[in-house]
């Protein structure tokens, strides 16, 4: 009995040790840095510049940010479930080219997905810091951006603008935590434009039938017009992703302050024959917008 209860627990040790998280045994900058480069083999590659995990008191010095890093006791690096669901998830700044916020969350079995969070190349201070509600772990934004001016009659004038909000991780992305609405949506429908590179190029609405039709002009797999219909689950999360979203309180434009970028015009329309159109050139406004593109433009680009 000792020597199988001994052989039962050599065998339970030896499974925790191979099938632990990898996030879990992390202790220095080194490790962080191996594990992330291992992770993403992008970063290995010196296109951009030599990649680093820095010091926190380094950090502290290049990213003082209106002294939002050092009031919220930001570190370089810091291990916690910012999606609840038991495992351990790694948030980091790594300096690449440019100071880069990022979170590796681990989707079981340990393969891990990236979440890019700076989303302006030309600025440092954005910024994120897990935190707790509750019980829930959640993380806190502060991003300083540009935003047109529209007080200003001068073409293409900006203002700065400095926001500070809550990302919760909902719909498999992290998108700002909000009292959602429940409104019956009907359609869904976006339109990108080209840019300077291979954006796809096309304009897809889904109906609440499950009914979706499909133009593909540019960077799709599928070219011209076609229709299909797709599984109710597709239409009920980008639906639920637009109500969680408030996207009838979203502005109406938006505007990131370069050139060259693709523009998605999205139309939201509700059973109530209300309306909802937005036009983002640079696909930025919000990070749940963001969100909303993204799933949209993975049903184009594979149709």
């Amino acid at each position: 009995m000792r020597l199988s209860a001994i052989l039962i627990f050599s065998i339970f040790f030896f499974n925790s040790a191979a099938y632990g998280n990898k996030v879990d045994s992390l202790i220095t900058d080194t490790d962080v840095n191996d594990f992330v480069k291992s992770e993403n083999p992008q970063f290995v590659k010196d296109k951009f510049g030599k990649f680093q995990i820095q010091p926190t008191d380094s950090l502290l010095k290049n990213l003082a940010c209106e002294g939002i890093f050092a009031n919220w006791d930001i570190k370089n690096w810091e291990k916690v479930d910012i999606t609840n669901d038991g495992l351990t998830d790694l948030v980091f700044i790594a300096y690449w080219y440019d100071y880069i916020s990022y979170v590796f969350i681990d989707q079981g079995n340990n393969k891990f997905k990236l979440f890019r969070f700076s989303k302006n190349s030309f600025e440092n201070c954005e910024l994120i810091k897990p935190i707790k509600i509750g019980t829930k772990n959640y993380l806190r934004l502060f991003r300083k951006t540009q935003q047109p001016d529209l007080t200003n009659k001068i073409p293409f004038s900006y203002k700065e603008v400095i926001i500070t909000d809550t990302l919760v991780f909902k719909y498999n992305s992290f998108v700002e935590l909000e009292a959602p609405e429940n409104d019956i949506v009907k359609s869904i429908k976006m339109n990108t434009s080209g840019c300077f590179g291979t954006c796809p190029i096309f304009s897809l609405t889904l109906y609440s039938s499950g009914k979706g039709d499909f133009e593909g002009i540019g960077f799709t797999k599928t070219k011209g017009k076609s229709s299909k219909i797709l599984s109710m689950d597709i239409f009920k999360e980008l639906s639920d992703l637009a109500n969680y979203i408030n996207i009838k309180k979203l502005n109406d434009q938006y505007q990131v302050p370069w050139t060259d970028d693709q523009t998605a015009t999205l139309t939201i329309t509700f059973e109530n024959g209300l309306k909802k159109t937005i036009r983002d050139y640079g696909m930025q406004g919000t990070f749940g917008l963001s969100a909303l593109y993204s799933k949209m433009t993975s049903l184009a680009v594979t149709w």
